[in-house]
């Protein structure tokens, strides 16, 4: 009997040993899973400040003297915060409606101007780009951020300009507008080069410094272990619980609800078919899964900037459809396709239901050199093309332009291909692109 209680004895101090050691390992892969989750946190925003970010900064010193450039992470990064604090006070009392001449006189101060790729939603920026969130519903559109020499707001957004009173940014501006003209693309606006009241610019210089790009489309050359990779990303499971599909060369992959498809001309879609109860909308947390699923599933972590926002119904649950589009540096890079952006993304809170892209990459062996463009002066290359807005006079065709931009376009090419540098024209409604050294039309949509 003493010899079994020994035995039993010595068996329960192994056994609270071994469970010591395994409660003790239980605890450190509790804080190491905790540390992930901070660390994915972190990424998410981190990459979201930056799809968010402006596609350029302006440097006005004066009449016919304005610099832009497309360098601009480091100043966003030292006044981005500053600014959303100071625009969570704006509301219908203590914003100001300006006219677009006193707007325009503006530029001929000191000033900066942060001017982003696509109108963005008041309410998203005010919210997301500070550490503090809030449920501030800033009703503008604001594509565009002016701030005086004294520090002062001006938002402009839809063709309407705004004066925040009462508020002023508490950081100077003097060291930035010396770097931007030190590194930046003389330019113009249209009041000053056409007497147009608009705010748009244009280079005032012949030639533009860029970095060689590079990039190669489509999945037809995608090797079979990465395609594999690419749907135990998104289905979360090894390829072996995966059920698979090929027909005429697309390829779905199966696993319980969840679907992948590769097609041969580069499309990824991925669909969530199992049901889930979303009965209010969440921008916030629609924005950070929307963005935490880009991340994981596809690899990408910078490189695109949110284009539009639009409310999505599926069953009687409300969430979003996010558009993203392509960017090199802070240059947008326009596909040719007009149905679809690069990416869209169907969120309901914590749920992805739909997700599209069109798969491109840069290529593996970038070209580490910058050429010299030419740009030939915007009248001039419509001048050349009268004919495809019925024979109108220049200064008609100038005046009814509401919106002009640098920007890459690329062919989709499954080779290595170098996008080509175009002016992207808005004009009544439809877009235009032209190569910006010879004038001729590349593309309408």
């Amino acid at each position: 009997m003493k010899k079994f209680h020994r035995s039993f004895s010595t068996f329960t101090i192994i056994f609270l040993i071994l469970l010591l050691v395994f409660q003790s390992k239980n605890l450190w892969l509790s804080f190491d899973t905790e540390d992930e989750d901070l660390k994915k946190v972190g990424e998410v925003k981190e990459f979201l400040e930056e799809i968010l970010t402006p596609q350029r900064i302006i440097a006005n010193l004066g009449d016919r003297e304005h610099y832009m450039t497309t360098d601009i992470g480091q100043y966003w990064k030292l006044t981005a915060e500053d600014i959303s604090e100071k625009l969570q006070k704006a509301n219908s009392e203590n914003l100001k409606l300006i006219d677009t001449e006193e707007y325009l006189n503006l530029q001929n101060q000191k000033s900066l101007v942060f001017k982003f790729n696509s109108p963005l939603s008041g309410s998203v920026f005010v919210n997301l780009i500070g550490d503090d969130r809030n449920s501030n519903d800033l009703n503008l559109s604001v594509d565009s951020i002016y701030i005086s020499n004294l520090g002062e707001i001006y938002i402009s957004g839809s063709k309407n300009f705004y004066k925040l009173l009462d508020t002023k940014v508490d950081f100077s501006i003097d060291n930035i507008l010396n770097e931007v003209k030190n590194k930046g693309l003389r330019a113009i606006n249209f009041y000053e080069a056409y007497g147009i009241k608009k705010d748009i610019y244009i280079p005032d210089e012949n030639y533009i410094s860029l970095q060689e790009v590079s990039y190669v489309s489509g999945l037809s050359n995608l090797e079979e272990d990465k395609k594999s990779t690419l749907a135990e990303r998104f289905l979360e499971v090894p390829i072996d619980y995966i059920r698979e599909i090929t027909v005429d060369g697309n390829k779905t992959y199966i696993y319980e609800k969840e679907y992948l498809s590769l097609s041969y001309d580069g499309i990824i879609e991925y669909s969530l078919e199992s049901l889930f109860d979303v009965r209010s909308r969440d921008l916030n947390k629609s924005l950070d899964k929307a963005v935490e699923f880009i991340s994981q599933k596809t690899g990408i972590s910078s490189g695109i900037y949110l284009e539009k926002i639009e409310p999505a119904d599926y069953n009687g649950n409300l969430g979003y459809r996010f558009f993203f589009n392509l960017k090199d540096g802070q240059i947008p890079l326009v596909l040719p396709s007009k149905d679809h952006s690069f990416i869209e993304i169907d969120v309901y809170s914590d749920y992805v239901k739909k997700y599209r892209e069109y798969y491109i990459r840069k290529d593996d062996n970038p070209i580490y050199k910058k050429e010299e463009i030419y740009i030939k002066d915007i009248h001039r290359i419509i001048n050349k093309n009268k004919d495809l807005f019925n024979n109108n006079s220049t200064m008609d065709i100038l005046n009814s332009i509401d919106g002009l931009n640098l920007v890459y376009l690329s062919f989709n090419n499954v080779n290595s291909e170098k996008p080509m540098l175009v002016y992207e024209m808005l004009y009544m409604g439809k877009l235009y692109y032209f190569n910006t050294e010879t004038g001729k039309l590349m593309m309408i949509r």
